[in-house]
């Protein structure tokens, strides 16, 4: 199991936003911690008057999180895994078994470019804590399709996450557990509710959510 490793000889930089609110900043930075590897974080505040410019100066696109490594910039969190994975092999980011690997890479790439109404109607907030009654059927459509995979991989896993061990996967679909959590989506499935709990007390996630919750909110908190 691999722990965020503190070093003075950081393999390399991962710029990140706020630990609250950037989800692509925790997929890229669970991967990273689940790697093994020492690794620098430097953590830029969003939607401030500096941002951009504070970005601007690690991340050719203008946003995060973004890996460096020497004269290597990658600003994509899809590809920041492939390399981490690529980096540290021991450490298993994908699955062992082809068929489980291939189907993996379809998740996280599913994740990584879908599901849009509920990007839009429930945008990651770890502080957030409320009921929202009035989905879009976008939003709804995008809940189904999720709880559908999610179900699908686990009846043949059989967990404890959706590929057996931690994976690739299982850190982009993180942020999408926490905004089930904040928005009161209420599950059924006792298989689905015990994976999302295993995410929640993944050392990684936990370690994440505990730095959120020591960030000063720049935005408001609704019960």
């Amino acid at each position: 199991m691999a722990y965020h490793v503190h070093s003075d000889k950081p393999v390399f930089d991962l710029v990140i936003g706020d630990k609250s609110f950037s989800s692509w900043s925790m997929r890229a930075w669970l991967v990273a911690v689940q790697s093994g590897l020492p690794f620098k974080e430097i953590n830029i505040k969003l939607d401030e008057p500096g941002t951009a410019a504070q970005i601007a100066k690690h991340s050719p696109s203008g946003k995060v999180p973004a890996l460096k490594q020497g004269m290597i910039v990658i600003w994509d969190s899809l590809a920041i895994a492939e390399y981490l994975n690529d980096l540290s092999p021991e450490a298993h980011l994908w699955p062992e078994d082809i068929g489980a690997r291939a189907l993996a890479r379809s998740y996280a790439a599913e994740v990584h470019s879908g599901f849009a109404n509920l990007r839009s109607q429930m945008s990651m907030d770890i502080r957030l804590q409320c009921d929202l009654r009035h989905l879009s059927h976008g939003t709804i459509a995008d809940i189904n399709r999720i709880l559908d995979l999610w179900r699908t991989a686990l009846k043949v896993s059989e967990g404890p996450y959706l590929f057996g061990d931690f994976c690739i996967a299982d850190a982009f679909f993180a942020p999408v557990v926490f905004r089930f959590i904040s928005y009161g989506v209420k599950i059924q499935d006792s298989m689905i509710r015990k994976y999302m709990k295993n995410i929640v007390e993944h050392h990684g996630v936990q370690f994440w959510v505990e730095e959120a919750l020591k960030e000063k909110s720049h935005r408001p908190v609704f019960k």
